[in-house]
């Protein structure tokens, strides 16, 4: 997700130009640069981009034995980009060129929905003034979209599977009290000010509803990550411990600001140990059914493994091995 219609005209300004002053641009290294394989493809908004930009999906594949394999996503993750958009055949077209130019790409990692969702009163998304049939309808629209975008890259590869990868909490709790809180206020006040509760039980809904696309469809599996920032950082401030809670987590909470981008102001963004997370979650979900290190793999490094090695390095390595 990412800055949305709904904020005001100046502040929406300033706030682009804020991510702009403080977002990672740092030129993103290819696979090819370093002997490695595209073999994911990211599509999406801000949360499928900042992925990118954070090398979050590569440093978990090196760390699982799995260094040759690249993800992709400079040319199909687009910050603010929505679900709806995605349906448009220029949109789509950006998927398919990618595919074509990269035949070595056998999965994909689609992080979409969230900009439609939660696009406020003035984005004719969620907010708190919704009836339960209004909901319904809405997730119902999101969903229709996503399904499209699914569907539009299931026939173009018969073998490619697809991660739906969607997301945490926010927080719009401590980022509305820090010093650029305005950044948030806005949205917040055209979400219809929800309480933490509110808006994390509206999520979740969403995602329930989505997780419908994933079972109707065999090459689609969904990722959850709602909870995962309060498991891995607590809620300190809170006196809650990492590991106190585990996902979904406690609904009547946020995601805790030291999670949050941009030093715990930014009320949607992850940092990169947040986004670190993720991949975690989509490597033990998704990931490791097809990228998992086989017998043939750990046979042909056998004859070398250095006498010197530490014993715990091929524990490591066997503890790689496909299921």
């Amino acid at each position: 997700m990412s800055s949305y219609p709904a904020i005001r005209p100046i502040r929406f300004w300033l706030r682009v130009a804020a991510l702009c002053l403080l977002a990672p641009w740092a030129p993103v290294a290819t696979a090819q640069d370093d002997g490695g394989v595209f073999r994911v493809l990211l599509i999406g908004d801000s949360w499928a981009e900042y992925m990118w930009f954070d090398g979050s999906l590569r440093a978990q594949f090196a760390l699982e034995g799995r260094a040759d394999v690249w993800e992709k996503g400079d040319v199909t993750a687009i910050s603010g980009s929505t679900a709806a958009e995605w349906t448009q055949p220029a949109r789509l077209q950006l998927i398919a060129n990618e595919l074509a130019a990269n035949p070595s790409i056998d999965l994909a990692q689609v992080t979409l929905g969230g900009n439609d969702f939660l696009a406020g009163i003035s984005g004719n998304g969620w907010h708190t003034g919704l009836t339960p049939q209004q909901e319904a309808a809405l997730v119902d629209r999101v969903a229709a979209d996503i399904a499209a975008v699914l569907d539009f890259i299931l026939g173009l590869d018969p073998e490619i599977r697809i991660a739906l990868s969607l997301y945490d909490y926010p927080n719009f709790v401590e980022t509305l009290n820090s010093p650029v809180g305005f950044f948030c206020r806005d949205l917040w006040d055209d979400l219809g000010q929800p309480t933490p509760e509110e808006i994390n039980a509206a999520q979740i809904r969403f995602i329930d509803g989505a997780e419908a696309l994933a079972l109707e469809r065999p090459r689609v599996f969904l990722v959850r990550h709602a909870g995962s920032m309060q498991a891995h950082f607590g809620y300190p401030s809170m006196g809650i411990l990492p590991g106190q809670l585990t996902p979904p987590g406690d609904i009547a909470l946020p995601s805790p600001p030291e999670a949050m981008r941009f030093l715990g102001t930014d009320c949607f963004h992850l940092n990169a140990e947040g986004y670190g997370v993720l991949a975690q979650n989509l490597w033990r979900e998704f990931y490791v059914d097809f990228l998992c290190i086989d017998g043939s793999q750990l046979n042909a490094s056998l004859p070398t493994w250095p006498t010197a090695a530490d014993i715990r390095d091929l524990v490591e390595t066997v503890a790689r091995l496909c299921p």
